[in-house]
Protein backbone atom coordinates (compact mmCIF):
# COMPACT_ATOMS: atom_id res chain seq x y z
CA UNK A 1 0.00 0.00 0.00
CA UNK A 2 1.40 3.34 -1.16
CA UNK A 3 2.42 5.63 1.77
CA UNK A 4 0.21 8.70 1.36
CA UNK A 5 2.35 10.63 3.49
CA UNK A 6 6.01 10.18 1.81
CA UNK A 7 6.91 12.41 -0.58
CA UNK A 8 6.12 11.22 -4.71
CA UNK A 9 8.99 9.09 -5.99
CA UNK A 10 11.88 11.39 -7.55
CA UNK A 11 13.23 10.63 -10.95
CA UNK A 12 16.70 8.76 -10.53
CA UNK A 13 19.55 11.27 -9.74
CA UNK A 14 21.67 9.17 -12.09
CA UNK A 15 19.03 9.49 -14.52
CA UNK A 16 19.71 13.32 -14.80
CA UNK A 17 23.11 12.86 -14.34
CA UNK A 18 23.52 10.60 -16.74
CA UNK A 19 21.69 12.47 -19.56
CA UNK A 20 23.92 15.73 -18.65
CA UNK A 21 27.46 13.82 -18.92
CA UNK A 22 26.96 10.48 -19.56
CA UNK A 23 31.05 9.72 -20.11
CA UNK A 24 32.20 11.55 -17.02
CA UNK A 25 33.57 9.35 -14.39
CA UNK A 26 30.92 9.31 -11.08
CA UNK A 27 33.52 7.16 -8.91
CA UNK A 28 37.22 5.91 -10.40
CA UNK A 29 38.24 2.71 -8.07
CA UNK A 30 41.30 0.00 -8.24
CA UNK A 31 41.38 -1.04 -12.16
CA UNK A 32 38.01 0.47 -12.91
CA UNK A 33 36.33 3.77 -13.98
CA UNK A 34 31.98 3.56 -13.29
CA UNK A 35 30.81 6.52 -15.75
CA UNK A 36 27.30 8.68 -15.04
CA UNK A 37 25.42 6.49 -17.74
CA UNK A 38 27.25 3.02 -16.59
CA UNK A 39 25.98 3.70 -12.95
CA UNK A 40 22.68 4.44 -14.35
CA UNK A 41 21.90 1.74 -16.26
CA UNK A 42 23.76 -0.83 -13.81
CA UNK A 43 22.07 0.54 -10.45
CA UNK A 44 18.92 0.27 -12.66
CA UNK A 45 19.19 -3.15 -13.93
CA UNK A 46 20.38 -4.65 -10.04
CA UNK A 47 17.62 -2.74 -8.87
CA UNK A 48 15.36 -4.88 -10.49
CA UNK A 49 17.32 -8.02 -10.17
CA UNK A 50 17.16 -7.05 -6.05
CA UNK A 51 13.20 -6.59 -6.59
CA UNK A 52 13.24 -9.96 -8.19
CA UNK A 53 14.45 -11.46 -5.03
CA UNK A 54 11.63 -9.82 -3.04
CA UNK A 55 13.13 -6.73 -1.69
CA UNK A 56 10.11 -4.00 -1.40
CA UNK A 57 9.88 -0.37 -0.88
CA UNK A 58 10.51 0.19 3.24
CA UNK A 59 13.08 -2.56 3.76
CA UNK A 60 16.42 -3.03 4.60
CA UNK A 61 19.61 -4.28 3.46
CA UNK A 62 23.17 -4.67 4.88
CA UNK A 63 25.82 -3.93 2.70
CA UNK A 64 29.93 -5.34 3.46
CA UNK A 65 32.31 -4.16 0.53
CA UNK A 66 35.41 -2.39 0.16
CA UNK A 67 35.71 1.00 -0.99
CA UNK A 68 34.95 0.28 -4.45
CA UNK A 69 32.43 1.11 -7.93
CA UNK A 70 30.10 -1.33 -6.94
CA UNK A 71 29.55 0.41 -3.87
CA UNK A 72 27.74 3.07 -5.62
CA UNK A 73 25.99 0.81 -8.19
CA UNK A 74 24.51 -1.21 -5.05
CA UNK A 75 23.08 2.33 -3.17
CA UNK A 76 21.82 3.64 -6.04
CA UNK A 77 20.02 0.75 -7.06
CA UNK A 78 19.06 0.16 -3.39
CA UNK A 79 17.55 3.97 -3.66
CA UNK A 80 15.47 3.17 -6.76
CA UNK A 81 13.14 0.25 -4.61
CA UNK A 82 13.10 2.60 -1.99
CA UNK A 83 15.68 0.09 0.54
CA UNK A 84 17.61 1.25 3.23
CA UNK A 85 21.50 0.36 3.11
CA UNK A 86 22.98 -0.12 6.52
CA UNK A 87 26.68 -0.92 6.05
CA UNK A 88 28.81 -3.53 7.64
CA UNK A 89 32.17 -2.85 8.47
CA UNK A 90 34.40 -5.01 5.88
CA UNK A 91 37.29 -5.42 8.67
CA UNK A 92 33.77 -7.59 11.08
CA UNK A 93 33.71 -11.09 11.79
CA UNK A 94 30.98 -13.70 11.36
CA UNK A 95 29.29 -13.06 14.71
CA UNK A 96 29.16 -9.50 14.16
CA UNK A 97 28.18 -9.21 11.02
CA UNK A 98 25.29 -11.79 12.04
CA UNK A 99 23.77 -9.31 14.38
CA UNK A 100 23.67 -5.86 12.55
CA UNK A 101 21.85 -7.89 9.90
CA UNK A 102 19.50 -9.40 12.78
CA UNK A 103 19.21 -6.34 14.64
CA UNK A 104 18.54 -3.94 11.45
CA UNK A 105 16.03 -6.40 10.33
CA UNK A 106 17.58 -6.49 6.82
CA UNK A 107 15.94 -8.66 4.32
CA UNK A 108 19.32 -9.06 2.69
CA UNK A 109 22.98 -9.00 2.81
CA UNK A 110 24.92 -7.67 -0.30
CA UNK A 111 28.74 -8.70 0.77
CA UNK A 112 32.19 -8.90 -1.54
CA UNK A 113 33.24 -11.99 -2.43
CA UNK A 114 36.23 -11.97 -0.08
CA UNK A 115 34.16 -11.93 3.12
CA UNK A 116 32.33 -15.17 2.04
CA UNK A 117 34.58 -17.31 4.39
CA UNK A 118 32.40 -15.03 6.97
CA UNK A 119 28.91 -15.70 5.63
CA UNK A 120 28.71 -18.77 3.63
CA UNK A 121 28.08 -21.71 5.73
CA UNK A 122 26.37 -19.76 8.09
CA UNK A 123 23.30 -19.31 6.57
CA UNK A 124 20.96 -20.51 9.28
CA UNK A 125 22.34 -17.00 11.18
CA UNK A 126 20.35 -15.26 9.18
CA UNK A 127 16.70 -16.13 9.76
CA UNK A 128 15.42 -12.82 8.84
CA UNK A 129 16.04 -12.58 5.58
CA UNK A 130 14.85 -13.57 1.97
CA UNK A 131 15.46 -17.05 1.10
CA UNK A 132 17.14 -15.76 -1.61
CA UNK A 133 19.07 -12.75 0.33
CA UNK A 134 22.78 -13.59 0.39
CA UNK A 135 24.26 -11.56 -3.11
CA UNK A 136 27.74 -12.15 -3.58
CA UNK A 137 29.42 -9.15 -5.39
CA UNK A 138 32.57 -10.36 -7.16
CA UNK A 139 33.97 -12.07 -10.46
CA UNK A 140 32.59 -15.50 -9.96
CA UNK A 141 29.49 -17.20 -8.89
CA UNK A 142 29.57 -18.76 -4.87
CA UNK A 143 27.54 -21.62 -3.64
CA UNK A 144 25.49 -20.33 -1.50
CA UNK A 145 24.83 -16.98 -2.95
CA UNK A 146 23.09 -15.21 -5.42
CA UNK A 147 25.65 -13.87 -8.28
CA UNK A 148 25.06 -10.18 -8.66
CA UNK A 149 26.31 -10.64 -12.07
CA UNK A 150 22.86 -12.61 -13.27
CA UNK A 151 20.78 -9.60 -11.62
CA UNK A 152 22.26 -7.06 -13.41
CA UNK A 153 22.28 -9.30 -16.76
CA UNK A 154 18.78 -10.84 -16.89
CA UNK A 155 16.62 -8.64 -14.62
CA UNK A 156 12.94 -8.77 -14.82
CA UNK A 157 10.42 -6.09 -16.47
CA UNK A 158 9.79 -3.78 -12.85
CA UNK A 159 8.49 -0.31 -13.22
CA UNK A 160 10.65 1.38 -10.90
CA UNK A 161 8.76 4.23 -11.04
CA UNK A 162 5.43 2.99 -10.26
CA UNK A 163 6.89 1.57 -6.80
CA UNK A 164 5.57 3.27 -3.40
CA UNK A 165 6.96 6.44 -2.26
CA UNK A 166 9.28 5.61 1.13
CA UNK A 167 10.70 8.44 3.21
CA UNK A 168 14.38 8.62 3.34
CA UNK A 169 15.29 6.52 6.24
CA UNK A 170 19.07 6.23 7.27
CA UNK A 171 20.83 4.17 10.01
CA UNK A 172 24.52 3.64 10.59
CA UNK A 173 26.04 1.08 13.75
CA UNK A 174 27.91 3.29 15.57
CA UNK A 175 29.73 2.37 18.61
CA UNK A 176 28.63 2.98 22.78
CA UNK A 177 30.64 2.01 25.65
CA UNK A 178 28.06 -1.20 26.53
CA UNK A 179 26.61 -3.95 24.99
CA UNK A 180 26.71 -4.52 21.51
CA UNK A 181 26.88 -1.89 18.03
CA UNK A 182 23.70 0.46 18.27
CA UNK A 183 21.72 1.44 15.20
CA UNK A 184 21.73 5.75 15.00
CA UNK A 185 18.77 5.88 13.14
CA UNK A 186 16.62 8.64 11.57
CA UNK A 187 13.35 7.41 10.85
CA UNK A 188 11.17 10.66 11.39
CA UNK A 189 10.53 13.22 8.53
CA UNK A 190 14.23 13.56 7.46
CA UNK A 191 13.44 14.48 3.78
CA UNK A 192 14.12 18.11 3.93
CA UNK A 193 16.11 18.66 7.23
CA UNK A 194 18.47 15.82 5.13
CA UNK A 195 18.70 18.33 2.14
CA UNK A 196 19.16 21.39 4.18
CA UNK A 197 22.00 19.67 6.14
CA UNK A 198 23.51 18.71 2.91
CA UNK A 199 23.14 22.12 1.44
CA UNK A 200 25.09 23.74 4.23
CA UNK A 201 28.22 20.94 4.39
CA UNK A 202 28.77 22.10 0.31
CA UNK A 203 28.57 25.75 1.03
CA UNK A 204 30.56 25.60 4.24
CA UNK A 205 33.42 23.58 2.07
CA UNK A 206 33.00 24.92 -0.94
CA UNK A 207 32.29 21.46 -3.11
CA UNK A 208 30.40 22.48 -6.75
CA UNK A 209 29.53 20.43 -9.68
CA UNK A 210 33.68 20.00 -10.44
CA UNK A 211 34.21 17.96 -7.37
CA UNK A 212 36.57 15.15 -6.84
CA UNK A 213 36.42 13.69 -4.01
CA UNK A 214 38.89 11.36 -2.69
CA UNK A 215 37.59 8.28 -0.75
CA UNK A 216 40.35 7.30 1.87
CA UNK A 217 38.56 6.25 4.71
CA UNK A 218 36.03 3.48 5.23
CA UNK A 219 32.05 4.13 3.35
CA UNK A 220 30.80 2.49 6.17
CA UNK A 221 31.21 5.23 8.20
CA UNK A 222 28.81 7.87 8.59
CA UNK A 223 31.89 10.49 7.82
CA UNK A 224 32.83 9.71 4.62
CA UNK A 225 29.73 8.42 3.44
CA UNK A 226 28.63 12.30 4.57
CA UNK A 227 31.02 14.02 2.24
CA UNK A 228 31.40 11.77 -1.00
CA UNK A 229 27.77 11.73 -0.60
CA UNK A 230 27.55 15.49 -1.22
CA UNK A 231 30.36 15.06 -4.06
CA UNK A 232 27.67 12.94 -5.92
CA UNK A 233 24.66 14.84 -5.55
CA UNK A 234 26.59 17.51 -7.37
CA UNK A 235 27.40 15.22 -10.11
CA UNK A 236 31.20 15.44 -9.18
CA UNK A 237 33.67 12.54 -9.44
CA UNK A 238 34.64 10.00 -6.50
CA UNK A 239 38.05 8.77 -6.34
CA UNK A 240 37.91 5.66 -4.33
CA UNK A 241 40.81 4.15 -2.09
CA UNK A 242 40.36 0.53 -1.27
CA UNK A 243 42.74 1.01 1.60
CA UNK A 244 44.98 4.10 2.63
CA UNK A 245 48.82 4.66 2.09
CA UNK A 246 50.28 8.12 2.13
CA UNK A 247 52.15 8.20 -0.90
CA UNK A 248 49.49 6.97 -2.86
CA UNK A 249 46.79 9.39 -1.13
CA UNK A 250 49.46 12.52 -2.71
CA UNK A 251 49.34 10.53 -6.13
CA UNK A 252 45.85 10.70 -6.28
CA UNK A 253 45.47 14.03 -5.77
CA UNK A 254 48.29 14.88 -8.53
CA UNK A 255 46.60 12.36 -10.92
CA UNK A 256 43.05 13.05 -10.98
CA UNK A 257 42.83 16.72 -9.51
CA UNK A 258 41.17 16.12 -6.17
CA UNK A 259 39.66 19.26 -4.81
CA UNK A 260 38.60 17.72 -1.04
CA UNK A 261 38.97 14.49 0.88
CA UNK A 262 37.54 13.80 4.34
CA UNK A 263 40.42 12.28 6.28
CA UNK A 264 40.95 11.38 10.01
CA UNK A 265 43.80 12.67 12.59
CA UNK A 266 45.87 9.35 11.64
CA UNK A 267 45.86 9.94 8.16
CA UNK A 268 47.26 13.53 8.94
CA UNK A 269 49.58 12.28 11.12
CA UNK A 270 51.04 9.77 8.49
CA UNK A 271 50.89 12.64 5.80
CA UNK A 272 52.92 15.14 8.30
CA UNK A 273 55.55 12.69 9.52
CA UNK A 274 55.84 11.61 5.25
CA UNK A 275 59.76 13.22 4.54
CA UNK A 276 59.77 16.77 2.43
CA UNK A 277 61.04 14.92 -0.41
CA UNK A 278 57.90 13.00 -1.01
CA UNK A 279 56.24 16.29 -1.56
CA UNK A 280 57.93 16.93 -4.16
CA UNK A 281 56.66 16.82 -7.90
CA UNK A 282 53.04 16.21 -6.64
CA UNK A 283 51.19 19.07 -7.71
CA UNK A 284 48.67 19.54 -4.80
CA UNK A 285 47.46 22.81 -6.16
CA UNK A 286 43.81 21.41 -6.90
CA UNK A 287 43.05 20.77 -3.29
CA UNK A 288 41.11 22.75 -1.71
CA UNK A 289 40.01 21.26 1.90
CA UNK A 290 40.69 18.53 4.05
CA UNK A 291 38.21 17.42 5.84
CA UNK A 292 39.16 15.96 9.49
CA UNK A 293 36.69 14.71 12.12
CA UNK A 294 36.54 11.52 14.14
CA UNK A 295 39.25 11.82 16.56
CA UNK A 296 41.21 14.30 18.39
CA UNK A 297 43.52 15.88 15.97
CA UNK A 298 47.15 17.52 18.10
CA UNK A 299 47.69 21.22 17.53
CA UNK A 300 51.21 20.29 16.11
CA UNK A 301 49.73 17.84 13.43
CA UNK A 302 46.75 20.59 12.40
CA UNK A 303 50.12 23.53 11.80
CA UNK A 304 52.05 21.34 10.35
CA UNK A 305 49.31 20.27 7.36
CA UNK A 306 48.62 23.65 6.98
CA UNK A 307 52.44 24.55 6.87
CA UNK A 308 52.74 21.87 4.09
CA UNK A 309 49.24 21.85 2.15
CA UNK A 310 48.33 25.66 2.52
CA UNK A 311 45.06 26.52 4.06
CA UNK A 312 43.09 23.70 3.15
CA UNK A 313 42.64 21.94 6.41
CA UNK A 314 38.99 22.09 8.18
CA UNK A 315 38.03 20.12 11.62
CA UNK A 316 34.92 19.24 12.67
CA UNK A 317 33.65 17.69 15.76
CA UNK A 318 30.65 15.56 15.98
CA UNK A 319 29.02 11.79 16.17
CA UNK A 320 26.97 9.55 13.90
CA UNK A 321 24.09 10.05 16.32
CA UNK A 322 24.51 13.96 16.35
CA UNK A 323 26.42 14.42 12.83
CA UNK A 324 28.46 17.36 12.66
CA UNK A 325 28.38 19.44 15.52
CA UNK A 326 31.35 22.24 15.58
CA UNK A 327 33.40 23.59 12.45
CA UNK A 328 37.05 25.25 12.50
CA UNK A 329 38.33 26.37 9.66
CA UNK A 330 42.13 27.09 8.30
CA UNK A 331 41.93 30.66 9.09
CA UNK A 332 40.82 30.48 12.52
CA UNK A 333 43.18 27.04 13.52
CA UNK A 334 46.49 29.16 14.21
CA UNK A 335 44.62 31.51 16.00
CA UNK A 336 42.71 28.66 18.23
CA UNK A 337 44.71 25.40 17.40
CA UNK A 338 43.32 23.61 20.38
CA UNK A 339 39.66 24.63 19.13
CA UNK A 340 37.02 22.44 17.64
CA UNK A 341 35.89 25.41 16.41
CA UNK A 342 31.96 27.18 16.25
CA UNK A 343 28.57 25.47 15.94
CA UNK A 344 27.45 24.72 12.45
CA UNK A 345 24.49 25.41 10.75
CA UNK A 346 21.76 25.37 13.04
CA UNK A 347 23.58 23.33 16.01
CA UNK A 348 22.39 24.35 19.58
CA UNK A 349 24.95 23.28 21.83
CA UNK A 350 24.67 23.34 25.46
CA UNK A 351 27.65 22.05 28.05
CA UNK A 352 25.95 20.73 31.41
CA UNK A 353 27.00 20.03 35.22
CA UNK A 354 25.42 16.74 36.54
CA UNK A 355 22.52 17.74 37.87
CA UNK A 356 21.40 19.23 34.30
CA UNK A 357 22.40 23.36 34.83
CA UNK A 358 24.43 25.17 32.12
CA UNK A 359 27.78 25.78 33.11
CA UNK A 360 29.60 29.29 32.78
CA UNK A 361 32.47 29.92 29.87
CA UNK A 362 35.51 28.57 31.12
CA UNK A 363 34.09 25.55 33.25
CA UNK A 364 34.19 21.67 31.75
CA UNK A 365 30.38 19.92 31.45
CA UNK A 366 28.89 17.42 29.73
CA UNK A 367 28.46 18.60 26.14
CA UNK A 368 24.56 18.47 24.55
CA UNK A 369 23.67 18.92 21.46
CA UNK A 370 20.43 19.58 19.04
CA UNK A 371 19.80 20.23 15.30
CA UNK A 372 17.31 19.22 12.94
CA UNK A 373 19.36 16.04 11.88
CA UNK A 374 20.04 15.06 15.12
CA UNK A 375 18.82 11.28 15.52
CA UNK A 376 15.56 10.18 17.13
CA UNK A 377 17.11 7.58 19.13
CA UNK A 378 18.78 3.89 18.51
CA UNK A 379 16.99 1.00 16.82
CA UNK A 380 14.83 -1.11 18.82
CA UNK A 381 17.21 0.16 22.04
CA UNK A 382 14.64 2.30 24.45
CA UNK A 383 17.29 2.31 27.19
CA UNK A 384 20.40 3.45 25.43
CA UNK A 385 18.20 6.26 23.80
CA UNK A 386 16.74 7.22 27.11
CA UNK A 387 20.05 7.38 28.54
CA UNK A 388 21.47 10.25 25.86
CA UNK A 389 19.25 12.36 25.80
CA UNK A 390 17.94 15.54 28.42
CA UNK A 391 14.77 16.66 26.43
CA UNK A 392 15.46 17.37 22.59
CA UNK A 393 19.19 17.59 23.29
CA UNK A 394 21.76 14.15 23.26
CA UNK A 395 25.09 13.56 24.78
CA UNK A 396 27.60 11.44 23.50
CA UNK A 397 29.25 11.48 26.57
CA UNK A 398 32.22 14.37 26.02
CA UNK A 399 33.47 16.59 27.84
CA UNK A 400 34.01 20.15 26.48
CA UNK A 401 34.75 23.85 27.72
CA UNK A 402 33.53 27.19 25.71
CA UNK A 403 35.41 30.10 25.54
CA UNK A 404 34.25 33.98 25.90
CA UNK A 405 34.40 33.96 21.86
CA UNK A 406 32.05 30.82 21.42
CA UNK A 407 34.75 28.03 20.54
CA UNK A 408 34.35 24.56 22.03
CA UNK A 409 37.61 22.09 23.06
CA UNK A 410 37.13 18.94 24.08
CA UNK A 411 39.05 18.04 26.99
CA UNK A 412 37.17 14.74 28.22
CA UNK A 413 35.20 11.52 27.36
CA UNK A 414 32.39 10.78 30.08
CA UNK A 415 32.09 7.26 27.97
CA UNK A 416 35.29 4.80 28.05
CA UNK A 417 34.51 4.49 24.38
CA UNK A 418 37.98 3.77 22.38
CA UNK A 419 39.17 5.99 19.39
CA UNK A 420 41.46 3.93 17.23
CA UNK A 421 42.48 5.45 14.03
CA UNK A 422 39.14 7.46 14.03
CA UNK A 423 37.19 4.34 13.97
CA UNK A 424 35.20 3.68 17.64
CA UNK A 425 35.86 0.86 19.55
CA UNK A 426 33.77 -0.22 22.97
CA UNK A 427 35.66 -1.78 25.32
CA UNK A 428 32.57 -3.86 26.61
CA UNK A 429 32.14 -5.69 23.51
CA UNK A 430 35.88 -6.43 23.61
CA UNK A 431 35.86 -7.51 27.40
CA UNK A 432 32.50 -9.70 26.70
CA UNK A 433 34.60 -11.54 24.47
CA UNK A 434 37.84 -11.98 26.33
CA UNK A 435 35.59 -13.19 29.40
CA UNK A 436 34.61 -16.33 27.65
CA UNK A 437 38.41 -17.52 27.26
CA UNK A 438 38.93 -20.47 29.44
CA UNK A 439 41.58 -19.23 31.99
CA UNK A 440 40.96 -15.82 32.60
CA UNK A 441 38.58 -14.75 35.44
CA UNK A 442 38.47 -10.92 35.17
CA UNK A 443 38.96 -8.57 32.38
CA UNK A 444 39.08 -4.35 32.11
CA UNK A 445 39.65 -2.77 28.64
CA UNK A 446 40.18 1.29 28.42
CA UNK A 447 42.22 2.64 25.35
CA UNK A 448 46.30 3.63 25.73
CA UNK A 449 47.34 6.75 24.37
CA UNK A 450 49.07 6.41 20.91
CA UNK A 451 51.41 9.08 18.79
CA UNK A 452 49.86 7.21 15.66
CA UNK A 453 46.54 5.89 15.87
CA UNK A 454 44.93 8.54 18.75
CA UNK A 455 44.23 5.08 20.99
CA UNK A 456 44.64 1.32 20.91
CA UNK A 457 43.23 -1.43 23.10
CA UNK A 458 44.65 -2.41 26.09
CA UNK A 459 43.31 -5.10 28.25
CA UNK A 460 44.01 -5.94 31.94
CA UNK A 461 43.26 -9.41 32.56
CA UNK A 462 43.42 -11.33 35.60
CA UNK A 463 43.99 -15.31 35.30
CA UNK A 464 42.53 -18.15 37.30
CA UNK A 465 44.82 -19.39 39.65
CA UNK A 466 45.98 -22.32 37.58
CA UNK A 467 46.22 -20.82 34.37
CA UNK A 468 49.10 -19.94 32.17
CA UNK A 469 48.26 -17.73 29.28
CA UNK A 470 50.51 -14.72 27.54
CA UNK A 471 49.89 -11.87 25.41
CA UNK A 472 49.95 -13.85 21.63
CA UNK A 473 47.33 -16.55 23.52
CA UNK A 474 44.63 -13.75 24.31
CA UNK A 475 45.53 -12.09 20.74
CA UNK A 476 45.07 -15.62 18.86
CA UNK A 477 41.82 -16.13 20.91
CA UNK A 478 40.22 -12.39 19.34
CA UNK A 479 41.42 -13.10 16.16
CA UNK A 480 38.59 -15.18 14.85
CA UNK A 481 35.52 -13.48 17.03
CA UNK A 482 36.20 -9.73 16.24
CA UNK A 483 37.38 -6.98 13.79
CA UNK A 484 41.49 -6.95 14.12
CA UNK A 485 41.73 -3.33 15.53
CA UNK A 486 39.36 -4.18 18.42
CA UNK A 487 41.87 -7.26 19.00
CA UNK A 488 44.34 -6.05 22.11
CA UNK A 489 47.48 -4.24 21.44
CA UNK A 490 48.54 -5.23 24.49
CA UNK A 491 47.52 -7.37 27.60
CA UNK A 492 48.43 -7.03 30.91
CA UNK A 493 48.25 -9.47 33.61
CA UNK A 494 47.19 -8.03 37.10
CA UNK A 495 46.27 -9.86 40.46
CA UNK A 496 43.05 -7.95 40.42
CA UNK A 497 40.89 -5.44 38.36
CA UNK A 498 40.48 -2.30 40.96
CA UNK A 499 36.67 -1.44 41.63
CA UNK A 500 34.77 1.16 43.41
CA UNK A 501 32.80 -1.03 46.43
CA UNK A 502 29.83 -0.97 44.22
CA UNK A 503 31.97 -3.25 41.61
CA UNK A 504 32.43 -0.22 39.11
CA UNK A 505 36.08 -1.07 37.65
CA UNK A 506 38.00 2.21 38.42
CA UNK A 507 38.90 2.12 34.22
CA UNK A 508 40.87 6.34 34.99
CA UNK A 509 43.03 4.36 37.29
CA UNK A 510 44.30 2.16 34.80
CA UNK A 511 44.13 4.63 32.21
CA UNK A 512 46.44 6.43 34.12
CA UNK A 513 48.55 3.61 34.76
CA UNK A 514 49.02 3.46 31.16
CA UNK A 515 49.91 7.08 30.65
CA UNK A 516 47.11 8.51 29.45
Amino acid sequence: MTDVSAPPRPAPMTEAKAQLHPDKPAAIGPGRVLTWKQLHENSTALAKGLYGLGLRPGDKATVMIYNLPEYYEITAALSLIGVSPVMVGYRNMAPEIEYITENSDAKCLLFFHEFADRILGRRDHYPGLLPQGLVSVGPEPLEGAVPWRSLLENPPDVDLKALPATRAQTMIYTSGTTGRPKGAARTRNTDQPMVNYALHVIQQFKFDANEVHLVACPLYHSAPFLFSTCAYVLGGTLVLMRRFDPLEFLKNIDRYGVTSSFVVPTILDSLAQLPEEALKGVNLSSLRALICGGAPLFPQVKLEILRRFGPVLYEFYGSTETAMNTVITPEEIPLKPTSVGRPFFDNELKILDDEGNEVPDGQPGELYMYSSFLIDGYYKNEQATRESFRGKYMSVGDVAVRDAEGYYYIVDRKKDMIIRGGVNIYPAEVEAVLSEMPGIRDVAVVGRPDSHWGETVAAFVVLEPDASLDQEAVQAFCADKMANYKIPERVLFRSEIPRTPTGKVLKRDLRAELGA
